[in-house]
């Protein structure tokens, strides 16, 4: 069973800004990661409490960002950056 993906604002936002190539790239990384819920890892460490069990998922240099709840099996998008930015938001 896939896993349904459920997206933010921010991502909305962040996700319309891409060029059209990583675009692609990225919804074609999302829909393989929600029907292969099993590869999700550990949530990021450190992170303030409001961002608590944030995962990362990378795809080339860009970072999705998200939540995942295995009992409503979905999977909240966060957001997406590039790799040299998204460390210094958090």
């Amino acid at each position: 069973m896939a896993y349904r993906l459920q997206s933010t604002p921010t991502f909305e936002k962040a996700f319309k800004s891409l060029d059209p190539s990583t675009a692609r790239q990225v919804t074609k990384k999302l829909q393989w990661l929600s029907a292969h819920h099993e590869v999700l890892r550990q949530p990021i460490r450190y992170l303030p409490a409001d961002l608590r069990s944030l995962q990362k998922y990378r795809v080339g240099d860009w970072r999705v960002l998200f939540w995942v709840d295995h009992d409503q099996h979905t999977i909240t998008l966060y957001t997406v950056e590039h790799r040299s930015t998204i460390y210094r938001q958090l």
